[in-house]
C-alpha cells in the first residue's frame, strides 16, 4: 500500500473513533462516514482508498451493500467488515461481497492493528476471518 489513505464507516461514535486512531497510528490517512449518505459521498470524491473499513449495521445502508460498493469502486482496496454478529452465513455474505478480512468486535481491533504496522507492510491477501480465537483462513462454507 503506498498512499495510505483509509475509509472507517460506523454508526457508533466510540466504534469510528477507535478505528481512526487506531489507523492514525497505523500510518493511515483516515476519512470516517456515520451514514450511508456520508460513506457514499467520500466514496465517489475521488480519494483513493486503500483500506476500508465497513461496520455491518448503518442504518441507512447495509454493510454488505457498502462492502459490494467499495469493491466495485476500489477493486485493489483491502476491505474489513466489522460485525459483533459472529454467524457463519454473515461471514459466507461479506466475502461473497468482496471484503478481505471479517471481524467480529470487539475481539479482532488489536489483531488488525498488528497486522497494519507489520514490519514489511503488506497485508495478506487471503480472506481472513479476525475473532475471539484469533486470525485464521477463511474457508468458504460447503453447500
Amino acid at each position: 500500500m503506498s498512499e495510505k489513505k483509509a475509509l472507517v464507516i460506523d454508526d457508533t461514535e466510540a466504534n469510528r473513533v477507535f478505528f481512526e486512531r487506531l489507523l492514525v497510528q497505523a500510518g493511515f490517512e483516515v476519512s470516517s462516514a456515520a451514514n450511508g449518505a456520508q460513506a457514499m459521498a467520500l466514496l465517489t470524491s475521488g480519494t483513493p482508498f486503500t483500506l476500508a473499513i465497513v461496520d455491518m449495521e448503518i442504518p441507512d445502508v447495509s454493510g454488505l451493500d457498502l462492502t459490494r460498493r467499495i469493491r466495485h469502486a476500489y477493486p485493489e482496496a483491502y476491505i474489513v467488515v466489522a460485525t459483533m454478529h459472529d454467524e457463519r452465513s454473515v461471514m459466507d455474505s461479506a466475502f461473497s461481497k468482496g471484503c478481505n478480512v471479517f471481524l467480529v468486535k470487539p475481539h479482532g481491533f488489536m489483531e488488525l492493528f498488528k497486522r497494519l504496522t507489520s514490519s514489511d507492510g503488506t497485508l495478506t491477501q487471503q480472506p481472513l476471518i479476525i475473532d475471539q480465537y484469533g486470525a485464521r483462513a477463511y474457508l468458504p462454507s460447503i453447500v
